[in-house]
């Protein structure tokens, strides 16, 4: 057997060199020197430099695998713990945003809610009841009669619509003077009352704002409840007098509870860096820096917190100016966190380690960025994205455009195809929305079947809508199957309608959910609607409790006149509800609110049965007056709808012929097959059905001409600007011979005057209803009209209103 190599021991001590725990000093101790001289094939001739020099080079070259090896080791175990690190930052930081938008979402709902109540409460009636009452402030205060009784019940209503939030409420005359002051429930005594006010700092920037404008002070301690509050104060105008309506909520109604684990939510003076509130019981942060760098949102870390935060800055209507902070404590900035025992692994797998981690390295972090911005399915941003491009594109004053899409019957297709096929038919319409949106616009899917376009600058967006839903014309074939859909579309302007991008997306939504309670294709968002609207679960409430007494839900009658004869041809049903402490409601408030939930039935059925009553009653006295009634889309869509009310007159032993239904165009057309299965149940039954506010839709002549109705009902927008406009007179000439060339009786709405009943007559419509022949009425005064108005021959015209017909 041939002696050892002279390399036999440098390869044992390059194993060694990857091997834990093997120092350098081990190698020098191996024999090389006699091994080489003992069987070394080289020249024994050479000299000992020689030898000296071959053995440092590959002295060197074991001390640079053994360094390179540590260097890999090393550079693995740092790449894997920074990777680990950063995702788990991006981790908190994403928690913390979303926090964030959650309680800017609370904060901005709580100062809506309050702006809302406050419109509604300076509304109401009592006050000017009060100050329209004979004699002083003074008389009527002391005398504690009706007009002072019925403010302290408005203003100690507002308990019951923000419980345990209001300690404090009263009604201030111009001059100063309070003239009611409830203080948790409890009216003050005349002798109680302030007789100067002027000096509360409210006072006098409520008045600046003027009438239909909310003040929210600047926090305080109440004097009279002894808490830390902000005030709420409105001007109300009434009998040439001025006065103001203010109220207080306390801080605590800001405490934002905190998340899971350590998140802490909390409201910071944006002014002093002082804690106004915060969701623990003890806080010893300091917000100096975040103070001190001024910016209006952002992450960062401050006193081994990190920090996600919001400003809320002051307005005209709110002197309060906040920074929204979402805080927890801060992951570890150290090299080493996220260790785990599997590093073991790496020290014998250095080499491959390095190559691994170098590379994916940078495509790791990447991807978790990528991640967290983008939806999974369709690639496009999320959410957070979305929000973080607002916001960008509204630095510095720039303006956007933001479209918010819902998806119509995607749910059923879903359900009916399975979840495969939805997920394929949801990449289909992101990819077409983002054809349509064109270059420089951001499409985003937010989640579901709600997308999202945020657009640079100020876009036309009836254009810009239009381009959108147009890419739904089209069925979406899906593994053969052909799918259609539909769309509804809810816009808003920055910063015109939010200056951040919280608030900008929260109205975009909310005009989008407008859009599809009124049934329309596309809707901008209108601040003055928003404002107008009380509290949706509060009112939602109130109406379930209406339905469930005998006097606020209601029904008027407006007669329907043959135009040919002057005969009574029939009349319109005509909800009302008077709310007990805000009045008289406009449909426009409760209807679309019921229809966007199962409360929608109950009020169907309360006023199908009412006409059926008031119907029955009349023609047993021997009065039979065709009534129709309007349905919701909700009902139209239930397939059990036919059989209830034909049980509904079975019962009442009505004739079919007496109890007419109306439909509009866009109910029809969010179902059609669904809408066309109903509808010629109910025609098939006897009941004759009628298209109501026809023009306004988006039906298609297809459908039209297939609807098992008989009658045509123009809405009143054509009839009012008939006079005014020749085009309007053509299209309503146009809706009469389609009407009657379908077969099809045809009514105009909204007919005030007698120039629009000579140019009806003319065009050959058959039926006309309006304020030209009575408001509507209630039943026993609707009984009494239709006497005189048969006394009169047909000609008795009822007195028209100064104001349009503009609630129904």
């Amino acid at each position: 057997m041939a002696g050892p190599s002279p390399w036999a021991g440098h390869i044992f001590v390059a194993k060694l060199g990857h091997r834990p725990g093997v120092s350098l000093m081990r190698h020098a101790a191996v024999p090389i020197s006699r091994g080489h001289q003992r069987t070394a094939p080289f020249p024994t001739t050479g000299s000992s430099d020689a030898m000296v020099r071959r053995s440092g080079v590959l002295r060197a070259a074991h001390t640079g695998a053994v360094l390179l090896g540590l260097l890999v080791l090393v550079s693995s175990v740092v790449a894997t713990a920074v990777t680990a690190r950063d995702r788990q930052v991006a981790a908190q930081d994403g928690q913390l945003r979303v926090a964030l938008e959650q309680q800017i979402g609370v904060l901005d709902s709580y100062f809506e809610r309050a702006r809302a109540i406050d419109s509604l409460l300076a509304a109401n009636r009592v006050f000017t009841d009060f100050y329209e009452a004979p004699g002083s402030d003074a008389e009527k205060i002391g005398a504690g009669g009706m007009p002072i009784a019925r403010v302290n019940e408005a203003l100690a209503y507002l308990e019951k619509m923000y419980p345990g939030r209001i300690g404090e409420a009263c009604f201030i005359d111009s001059s100063g003077a309070e003239i009611a002051r409830v203080v948790n429930g409890t009216p003050a005594g005349p002798e109680q009352l302030s007789e100067d006010e002027e000096s509360n700092p409210f006072f006098a920037p409520t008045l600046a704002l003027g009438p239909g404008q909310v003040y929210q002070g600047e926090e305080y301690e109440s004097p009279d409840t002894h808490d830390q509050v902000i005030s709420n104060s409105t001007v109300v105008t009434a009998a040439g007098r001025v006065g103001l309506v203010h109220y207080e909520i306390t801080l605590d109604s800001f405490r934002m509870p905190g998340s899971a684990g350590t998140i802490a939510a909390t409201i910071v003076d944006a002014r002093t860096g002082r804690v106004v509130v915060d969701s623990r019981t003890v806080s010893d942060d300091s917000f100096a820096g975040l103070i001190a760098g001024g910016a209006n949102h952002g992450v960062t870390t401050e006193g081994g917190r990190r920090l996600a935060y919001q400003r809320v800055p002051s307005t005209p209507g709110n002197a309060n100016n906040w920074y929204v902070v979402i805080s927890a404590p801060s992951v570890s900035v150290g090299w080493t966190h996220g260790l785990s025992l599997g590093s073991l692994a790496l020290l014998g797998a250095a080499l491959l380690t390095l190559l691994v981690a170098g590379g994916s390295w940078a495509v790791r972090l990447r991807a978790i960025r990528r991640a967290a911005l983008h939806d999974r399915l369709t690639g496009l941003p999320n959410r957070v994205s979305l929000s973080e491009s607002t916001a960008a594109g509204l630095s510095g004053g720039q303006s956007v455009t933001v479209l918010m899409l819902d998806l119509e019957r995607f749910r059923e297709a879903n359900d009916l195809l399975g979840q495969h096929h939805g997920d394929l038919l949801l990449t289909e319409v992101a990819a077409r929305l983002v054809t349509a949106a064109g270059p420089g616009a951001t499409v985003a899917r937010l989640g579901g079947d709600d997308f999202a376009v945020l657009v640079p600058g100020h876009a036309d967006t009836a254009v810009a809508g239009a381009h959108l839903l147009a890419v739904f014309d089209d069925a979406f074939v899906i593994e053969g199957l052909s799918i259609n859909l539909d769309a509804r579309i809810g816009a808003a302007y920055g910063p015109e309608h939010g200056g951040d991008a919280a608030t900008l997306l929260h109205n975009a939504d909310s005009a989008l959910r407008l859009a599809k309670e009124g049934y329309r294709s596309q809707l901008l968002y209108d601040p003055s609607v928003e404002r107008g609207v009380p509290n949706r679960l509060a009112l939602l409430g109130d109406l379930r409790r209406a339905l469930d007494t005998d006097d606020q839900i209601t029904l008027h009658y407006q007669p329907k006149i043959d135009l040919r004869t002057g005969d009574l041809a029939g009349a319109e049903a005509l909800i009302r509800w008077q709310h007990p402490d805000l009045g008289r409601m406009a449909p426009d408030t409760f209807i679309p609110m019921a229809e966007s939930t199962t409360l929608i039935h109950a009020l169907t059925t309360r006023v199908l049965e009412t006409a059926v009553r008031d119907a029955t009653r009349w023609a047993a006295a021997g009065w039979p007056v065709p009534v129709a009634v309007n349905l919701s889309t909700r009902c139209l869509l239930d397939p059990a709808l036919p059989g209830r009310i034909l049980g509904l007159i079975e019962r009442a032993g009505l004739p079919v012929s007496l109890l007419q239904l109306e439909v509009t165009e866009s109910m029809v057309m969010a179902d059609p097959i669904r809408a066309q299965l109903t509808l010629r149940e109910l025609h098939e039954a006897g009941f004759h059905l009628a298209i109501d506010d026809f023009g306004t839709g988006h039906s298609s002549m297809a459908y039209l001409q297939k609807l098992p109705v008989d009658e045509l009902k123009i809405d009143r927008s054509f009839i009012r600007e008939m006079a005014a406009e020749q085009a309007s007179c053509v299209l309503v000439r146009t809706a009469v011979t389609l009407g009657h060339n379908l077969g099809l009786s045809v009514v105009a709405e909204g007919v005030e005057t007698e120039d629009d009943v000579a140019t009806l007559r003319n065009l050959g419509c058959d039926i006309a209803q309006g304020y030209h022949f009575a408001r509507p009425m209630p039943a026993d005064e609707f009984r009494d009209w239709q006497t005189a108005w048969t006394a009169e021959g047909g000609r008795l015209v009822s007195e028209v209103a100064a104001a349009p017909n503009a609630a129904r």
